[in-house]
């Protein structure tokens, strides 16, 4: 490498753009003219020393400043013997570097100074010195001009005309740069063919070579890696597998950035009850980047939604006193929990519910929304989930895999044996007693630990009043107050804090309303002035208790087709009738999971047997005939009619009046049906 000064006439390059030092305005200040556009510009001595420091300005290597060939001392990965003939070149140009350049004057001197060196095998010419002292002083004396550059050898023409190369270009592109990822004969064998038929229209002397396997192979990696991952496994892929890591962010306390995603477990869950597969549970985790603390976590059945994300909210912000009390096996305490200050999240459609913005701003979280399938953009929560996943789920009786292909002949359905809450406590127990104790790599030391010594407890942010966090994480609806009350999903709230707001303020009066979907029994109604919450509960408390929005609308489907009518009496009745179908279809071994009906019957209901409308609970087998064997809720038209199921017989008596009749029924037939004919009824009649 030469050196240079910042002297009168001095060529640097600033920010990519190259000037001369024109002269000193006065001591400290210099004048500069922009070789391409002639401008004059002025900058201060100690403004060229601080550009040079950063970076932005260089001095062109000699030689080279107007020139697109690329400089000859630009590389440094030389080898020892490219440094050794380059030091033996230095030797002769030092040795005439004050002579004359006159080839009879340096002979002499060359052949004194190969005497000393004895390398190489003959002493160099006069003229090969010359050209070497030549190119070592327009380098600024720096010894990588004088290293032979073997690349820069060669025929810089190719072998091939235009023409094969467009055809080889072609085909690079219908065959290998494509998702069905063709290879390089393919490639090749389609260059082959487009050549041969251009070469039927041209006379012999003017026919085209035939393209090599060589030629193709040297024109794919002259296509940047990217273009070819993108064209081949598509841009989404390629961006995956060619990102750099521009920065990450950091976090400097708890709290302050927190990640938040979902996934489907890979165990099977069974009934608390039957024993019977119940399907694979969804898992919601939110995660503190800072301390790696869990501070929240919900599972279920119901798939992602703002419910999931509500309630895997709430779980963080408010203390989990609970953990000690309601499970005794868990040894520590869960002490990560408060309000933060981001939220990270993906693109999924719960999180850009407007529900979830009005409860983050309300709380005074900022939500960062990551680009769309970049995952590592949020990468703790989705190590700490792969991680939880593996460490319950995998080597369990019941584990679905993350690969089809890892579970070989393995039936999941077939060996689940574990159940809903004996699950809940597992993943419970793993977050407090064995992760947050655990030293995390990162760390150094356990996430529990790093919580204790980042955050005092009182310090942690807490919402004011617990009621209004449940209107906070509440699904934000807006309705017409009246006389009749709130009418919400075809549900009526009144109260009589209601009727005294509608005397204060106004008859009719648009108010917004908070809702839990996992639980329609009461809603929570902001007031339009001071912003003063009521809890009003439903009307008909029997039927929306505890009953989710999903278990309504799949009421009031079932209601409005076999009843055909749309009133709560119809909608508790139909609850109760799908109560006892999910009942029964649970013993049901036909049906390989019951997910949808453990959604239905909730977190709660998993733990105890159903109800009937009269309350006596029914034994699990009871009436197990009366149900239609492919009964499910993805179609509400296949549930049973009452009249079908329940009918008795008016003849009957005593105990058989009651006794439901057993209808036998036979296994549907399938066939190919022709246009209707006369003769096809006749035959079909027969």
């Amino acid at each position: 490498m030469s050196t240079s000064c910042f002297a009168k006439g001095a060529v640097v390059e600033i920010d990519g753009r190259t000037h001369e030092l024109i002269g000193k305005v006065d001591k400290t200040t210099w004048q500069l003219s922009e070789l391409q556009t002639r401008r004059i510009k002025e900058l201060t001595d100690d403004a060229l020393r601080k550009a040079y420091s950063a970076g932005s300005l260089r001095f062109p290597i000699k030689g080279q400043i107007n020139s697109i060939e690329r400089p000859r001392s630009s590389r440094v990965d030389f080898s020892a013997a490219q440094w050794q003939r380059a030091k033996i070149r230095r030797a002769y140009v030092m040795a005439t570097l004050d002579s004359p350049g006159h080839k009879p004057t340096i002979l002499p001197i060359i052949h004194q100074t190969w005497q000393k060196l004895g390398e190489p095998a003959k002493p160099p010419g006069a003229s090969s010195v010359l050209r070497w002292r030549k190119r070592f002083i327009n380098a600024g004396r720096d010894i990588t001009a004088l290293i032979e550059r073997d690349d820069m050898k060669g025929n810089s023409k190719g072998r091939y005309p235009r023409d094969v190369t467009e055809i080889v270009q072609n085909a690079i592109d219908a065959k290998f740069l494509t998702k069905e990822r063709g290879t390089v004969q393919d490639a090749l064998d389609k260059a082959k063919v487009e050549v041969g038929k251009e070469n039927k229209l041209r006379p012999e002397s003017m026919w085209l070579p035939r393209p090599t396997r060589r030629l193709v192979a040297r024109m794919i990696e002259n296509i940047p890696a990217f273009d070819r991952c993108a064209a081949r496994y598509g841009r989404q892929a390629a961006m995956k597998r060619y990102r750099w890591v521009k920065g990450h962010h950091v976090s400097n306390a708890p709290l302050e950035r927190v990640e938040i995603d979902h996934t489907q477990m890979d165990i099977m869950v069974v009934d608390e009850a039957t024993g019977l597969p119940l399907g694979r549970p969804w898992l919601t985790v939110c995660i503190d980047m800072f301390t790696r603390c869990i501070i929240g976590v919900y599972i279920g059945f119901e798939p992602p939604s703002y419910l999931t994300v509500a309630r895997c909210l709430k779980q963080a912000i408010t203390p989990k006193t609970w953990i000690g009390e309601q499970y005794k096996g868990i040894k520590n305490a869960w002490s990560a929990h408060g309000v933060m200050q981001m939220l990270v999240v993906d693109n999924g459609r719960e999180f850009h519910s407007q529900s979830l913005e009005n409860a983050c701003y309300c709380l005074g979280i900022e939500i960062i929304y990551s680009p769309r399938r970049t995952p590592w953009f949020k990468p703790y929560v989705e190590r700490v989930i792969g991680t939880l996943n593996r460490s319950i789920a995998h080597g369990t009786p019941g584990t679905t895999f993350s690969s089809i292909v890892d579970r070989d002949d393995y039936d999941p359905v077939k060996h689940a044996v574990v159940r809903y809450s004996v699950l809940k406590e597992a993943i419970f127990k793993w977050i407090v007693d064995v992760y947050h104790q655990r030293p995390h790599r990162s760390l150094g030391i356990s996430p529990a630990t790093m919580w204790e010594s980042s955050i005092a407890p009182e310090d942690i942010p807490l919402a004011d009043d617990p009621m209004r966090l449940d209107a906070i994480l509440g699904a934000s609806e807006t309705r017409t107050l009246t006389h009749k009350g709130i009418e919400l999903y075809g549900l009526s709230y009144n109260s009589p804090q209601l009727s005294e707001l509608r005397r204060s303020v106004a008859e009719k009066l648009e108010v917004e309303v908070r809702v839990d979907p996992g639980d329609l029994g009461k809603i929570i109604v902001i007031g339009p002035r001071n912003g003063e919450l009521y809890s009003v509960p439903a009307l008909r408390a029997d039927y929306a208790s505890g009953l989710s929005l999903w278990q309504h609308k799949v009421c009031k489907r079932y209601a409005a087709r076999q009843f055909e009518q749309y009133s709560p009496e119809s909608w508790l009745e139909a609850k109760e009738q799908i109560s006892e179908i999910m009942h029964v279809e649970l013993h049901r071994r036909k049906i390989k999971t019951r997910a949808k009906m453990a959604r239905f019957k909730g977190d709660a209901a998993l733990l105890q047997p159903v109800e009937t409308a009269s309350g006596a609970t029914r034994e699990r087998e009871a009436n197990h005939h009366t149900v239609r064997p492919n009964t499910t809720l993805n179609d509400t038209a296949g549930l049973p009619r009452p009249a079908e199921t329940m009918r008795t017989d008016a003849d009957a008596s005593g105990a058989d009046a009651a006794r439901p009749l057993v209808r036998k029924r036979f296994t549907p037939q399938y066939r190919e049906r022709a246009p209707s004919t006369d003769g096809d009824n006749n035959n079909n009649e027969q």
